[in-house]
């Protein structure tokens, strides 16, 4: 369970689960290929979840030290609260949306980046901090995701009845767990640094994202026209891309991912 495997398991589930959510729209056997996606996604989300408990115990740390690592519960993040949000709203548009992104992260953690075998984990890293910073911020980018992912199935199916306050309670949870996880990275850099913040570039984006976010939601009423959600969203979703991929591959600050 520690190698690469489950992923590629993983991947084929969500990969089926996006196909069976799309073709479910409009059709008449709808209930019951809705509920093989549903289970599909479980599947994969099991074997992600097999997969970091498994790691966990051969390290002897969480699997999110490296940009693999990162990638990959990222995209399992985006598949839990997108699995959540289809549960409370039964919207396979969104579904679709929501498993096709999980399936370009998986696909993005095992082929570009490339598996990581694992190893000692950075000193730097070894802090009670690092875990649930960890969690916490992709559990907020998992939600400004999904928020997208609404707002666009908002603006292109007219049909079907989405709820748009779905999308401001997305961007309410993100903005919390976001903020959480700024706050607590503060924590963690005293511990280490010495300084709660240093106007490192990942630190700086990842505050412009949060105040985003923040104006987003006092801007915007709660009937604002669709393309402003998608405008909204986008803007966040890009400035989130580039703190968590773009810093890095410019080689901007201290952090590794």
């Amino acid at each position: 369970m520690t190698g690469p495997l489950p992923l590629y398991v993983a991947l084929a589930a969500y990969a089926a689960a996006a196909v069976l959510a799309g073709v479910s729209r409009g059709r008449h056997a709808a209930r019951e290929l809705s509920f093989v996606s549903l289970l599909a996604s479980a599947i994969g989300l099991t074997l992600q979840l097999g997969f970091i408990v498994f790691r966990t115990l051969a390290t002897g740390f969480l699997p999110f030290a490296s940009r693999f690592e990162s990638m990959a519960v990222f995209a399992f993040s985006v598949q839990a609260v997108g699995l959540i949000v289809y549960l409370a709203t039964r919207q396979n548009s969104v579904k679709l949306g929501t498993d096709g992104v999980s399936v370009i992260l998986l696909v993005g953690a095992l082929m570009p980046v490339g598996f990581h075998p694992g190893g000692d984990l950075n000193p730097i890293l070894n802090s009670p901090w690092f875990a649930f910073h960890i969690l916490v911020s992709f559990g907020g980018y998992a939600c400004f995701t999904v928020g997208l992912v609404w707002s666009i199935a908002f603006l292109r199916d007219r049909l079907l009845d989405f709820n748009p306050s779905v999308r401001r309670r997305l961007a309410v949870a993100g903005l919390l767990l976001l903020g959480t996880g700024i706050m607590t990275g503060a924590m963690w850099a005293d511990s280490s640094w010495g300084t709660y913040w240093g106007w490192d570039p990942k630190e700086s984006w990842a505050l412009l994202t949060w105040t985003l976010v923040m104006a987003g939601l006092h801007l915007a009423g709660a009937r604002s026209r669709r393309w402003l959600a998608v405008l909204g969203f986008g803007l966040v979703f890009a400035t989130m891309m580039f703190t968590f991929i773009g810093i890095n591959l410019l080689k901007w600050g201290l952090h590794r991912y």
